[in-house]
């Protein structure tokens, strides 16, 4: 893949990375992941706990709903079973005859009464309140216990038999006891052991009744079979094996109950008469044991064991409540804990990323203030020569904690003093740049006012033609570069040394603009207002109108006229149009024109400067900034460029401006033609005094030579400034040379009117004496 290729997914993944939020959702986040990991590490925690508080209370509700209550179902089964056995014995003995005792009627509704009792606990707990296994093991002992209706008719039968009258009842009873065998597996392991004992007691108990069973029939039939034998033989060697296992696995006042009751009188008479019974064997005469003392022993151990059943049962559902409770305080102080951390950090992130936020706001408020306000006001005071207190004026930004924001508000600080400091230099710099253009100005204005002087000097003493008509030429080069030096000076924000003249109309103004440039010739001024511009703004306005003059005559076809008019507009101003047909400009470069003469830009900044940056725009933007005129460029209809000079109310004077003397007729040729020639003025409303023709005639020969003549040519002579100006003669064209072979009248009459032309373009500083240099 070259570079190319790979360069947008370069970007798409700048992209991404710009994408991925702010600072403060970072530091949120930052907060939030070990928040969120101790709440996972908290709901970890808790979940063996739960389900281990869940187990508890499933016990409870087991014990005291379903195995408390199948301990007395099973209890009730053995007494019935006791009842039937002995039921079973005396209709055999009375051949075949059904005789219900009144303890079988009792024990059969105290088992159905304990059944009911165990389905109504099941009912109220709900099925779906125990785990998967603890159910099916009560549907089996329910269905076992529904056997139970069936096989007490088949015992009522008219002949009732003993074969599998007692396994019904060992079924049942069996079923109730896997059902607190499964309860190993499910509890916890704190009560495993106390599960395991109580199961132990009640299937010890439950081998005993077996045992009672056995003699009981014996007894009552008189007969003890082998078989009898071997299943009495079976149910002793586990019940005592049971007994052995029990005692190990209790302590304390459950070891103390149990060893009570091991210690007994009655269960040491059970145990001779279980000893006594298995050494004998079977008999067909009986047992040889007295059946009366096991009944009594027997009762009276069952009862034993039952109330320790009873108390491990109770004590069993005791410590799952307090294994329960504990474990309840635990989760609730685990939790308490976990929620006080997971908001305390919380809290203590959101306030931490909140001041933080605020310090990098306050940084950010500061870093726009200096750069959108503080320092352009700084800048501006600068380049306008005002003198700035940096601890006053830029103040370093406080630093609230010297940590990393911190130390970056230190950086800035450092950063804008370095601003400061380069924004004074480069003021300093500019302003030693103006200075050095406005002395290198000054010095030049001093020589051209000087070169002036000298050139008239020259031009009143010098009668040669050819020699004049070269002064002139120079003296009008002299002019343009007075121009450039004046500009040069507006250029620097100082004013030309010229003081204010006196008003000149729209048409003088025309006049001396159109002599200071050098292709005059081609400027062709229309009719225009008979009203005069004020004092300083009639000099300003030479200026502003050589330059347009200027750019039109460079950018326009040598072969084409250059037009200036006025007119009147509404509300007391007046305009001036200058008008070329040269190329015009491009939409956006008038747009950009436009734009710099109304100011709404920095007209003269030495680092926008370039080699082909137009000075003259920026000059004329200058003095019509200062005199509140408008200037605007647009595209002619001639495909070149119109400008227009509005001059405000403030800045003419609407009384009527003294129209220029009529000039006697000249005889001067046609190639002589000046762009004053070619202006038409405004019909005069008053009687206009002409000057007195003069002769055209050669003198004669007679006459006397006037000492103020040569060859009949009058020397010209240095006189005061007239009080008006007089508008410029039709100029000589200095583009071609004159005849040699014209007479001196009509090289008089040309010189004449070329110079009154020249000297109104320049009648402001002809009163003022030169700036001395500066050194």
């Amino acid at each position: 893949m070259t570079k190319e290729q790979r360069r947008p997914l370069h970007r798409v993944r700048l992209l991404s990375k710009e994408q991925r939020g702010t600072i403060r959702a970072r530091l949120l986040a930052l907060a939030l992941i070990p928040s969120s990991a101790l709440l996972i590490f908290w709901v970890g925690t808790i979940v063996t706990p739960v389900s281990t508080l869940f187990s508890l209370h499933q016990s409870t509700t087991f014990v005291e709903e379903a195995g408390v209550p199948a301990l007395e179902v099973i209890s009730a089964l053995q007494a019935e079973r006791h009842s039937t056995m002995e039921y079973l014995a005396l209709s055999e003995a009375e051949s075949g005859e059904n005789i219900l005792t009144p303890e079988l009627r009792q024990d059969r509704l105290a088992t159905d009464t304990a059944v009911a009792d165990f389905r109504a606990g099941i009912e109220e707990a709900g099925l779906s309140g125990f785990p998967g296994e603890t159910r099916d093991r009560i549907d089996r002992f329910l269905t076992t216990l529904e056997v139970l209706s069936p096989h007490r008719d088949v015992l009522d039968s008219s002949t009732p038999v003993r074969s599998g009258a007692a396994s019904t009842y060992d079924e049942a009873i069996e079923a109730g006891l896997q059902l607190w065998d499964i309860q190993e597996k499910l509890v916890d392991g704190g009560l495993t052991h106390e599960v395991r004992n109580l199961t132990s007691l009640v299937r010890a108990r439950e081998l005993l009744s077996q045992e009672d069973g056995l003699l009981t029939y014996a007894s009552a039939s008189g007969t003890f079979t082998a078989a009898d034998h071997i299943d009495f033989a079976a149910a002793v060697g586990a019940q005592r094996y049971l007994y052995t296992q029990i005692a190990p696995e209790l302590s304390g006042t459950d070891r103390s109950a149990y060893d009570a009751v091991m210690g007994s009188s009655h269960f040491r008479t059970v145990q001779t008469l279980e000893n006594e019974t298995v050494r004998i064997g079977a008999t067909a005469e009986g047992i040889p044991i007295d059946i009366q003392s096991w009944e009594s022993a027997r009762e009276t151990l069952d009862q034993s064991f039952q109330k320790l059943e009873e108390d491990r049962a109770a004590a069993l559902v005791e410590q799952s409540q307090a294994s329960a409770l504990r474990l309840t305080l635990l989760l609730a102080l685990l939790s308490l804990v976990t929620l006080a951390v997971t908001v305390a950090s919380v809290v203590f992130s959101s306030r931490t990323v909140t001041w933080l936020n605020r310090r990098l706001g306050a940084l950010r408020e500061a870093t726009l203030d200096y750069a959108h306000s503080r320092l352009p006001s700084i800048t501006s005071r600068l380049r306008s020569g005002e003198e700035v207190d940096v601890a006053t004026d830029a103040p370093p930004i406080p630093v609230e904690i010297n940590d990393e924001i911190g130390q970056v508000t230190e950086a800035f600080n450092t950063a804008q003093r370095a601003a400061v400091d380069s924004a004074t230099q480069e003021a300093k710099l500019r302003e030693g740049v103006r200075n050095v253009f406005r002395n290198i100005a000054r010095r030049a204005q001093t020589l051209v006012h000087r070169q002036l002087s000298l050139l008239d000097s020259l031009e009143q003493s010098e009668t040669d033609p050819k020699v004049l008509e070269s002064l002139f030429r120079i003296d009008h080069l002299s002019t343009q570069m007075r121009r450039n030096a004046e500009n040069l000076m507006l250029l620097t924000d100082d004013r030309p040394s010229r003081k204010a003249g006196e008003p000149l109309s729209l048409a003088q103004a025309a006049r001396a603009a159109s002599s200071e440039i050098e292709d005059y010739s081609r400027v062709k001024l229309l009719p225009m207002p008979n009203v005069r511009i004020r004092g300083q703004v009639a000099g300003d306005t030479v200026r502003l109108l050589a330059e347009l003059l200027e750019n039109a005559t460079s950018f326009s076809p040598p072969n084409t006229t250059v037009t200036v008019r006025g007119e009147a507009l509404p509300h007391g101003s007046y305009a001036l149009e200058v008008e070329d047909r040269g190329l015009g400009m491009l939409p956006q470069g008038y747009a950009d024109a436009n734009e710099l003469l109304s100011g709404s830009v920095q007209r003269f900044n030495l680092a926008d400067m370039r080699e082909d940056s137009q000075l003259g725009l920026i000059v004329v933007a200058t003095i019509a900034q200062r005199h509140g005129l408008k200037v605007t460029l647009r595209p002619s209809p001639y495909n070149g460029t119109q400008a227009i000079i509005v001059f405000p109310p403030e800045a003419v004077d609407t009384e009527a401006a003294s129209p220029p003397a009529v000039e006697p007729a000249r005889s001067a040729p046609a190639e002589l033609e000046a762009p004053a020639a070619a202006a038409t003025e405004p019909a005069p409303t008053a009687p206009v005094p002409t000057a007195p023709a003069e002769s055209t005639a050669p003198p004669s020969p007679g006459a006397s030579a006037d000492p103020d003549t040569y060859k009949g040519l009058p020397r010209r002579r240095r006189s005061h400034r007239r009080s008006q100006p007089t508008p410029p003669a039709p100029a000589p064209s200095i583009s071609r040379p004159v005849s040699t072979d014209r007479s001196l009248e009509e090289i008089r009459q040309m010189m004449n009117a070329f110079q009154r032309g020249t000297r109104t373009g320049r009648a402001e500083g002809n009163t003022d004496q030169p700036n001395r240099e500066t050194r």
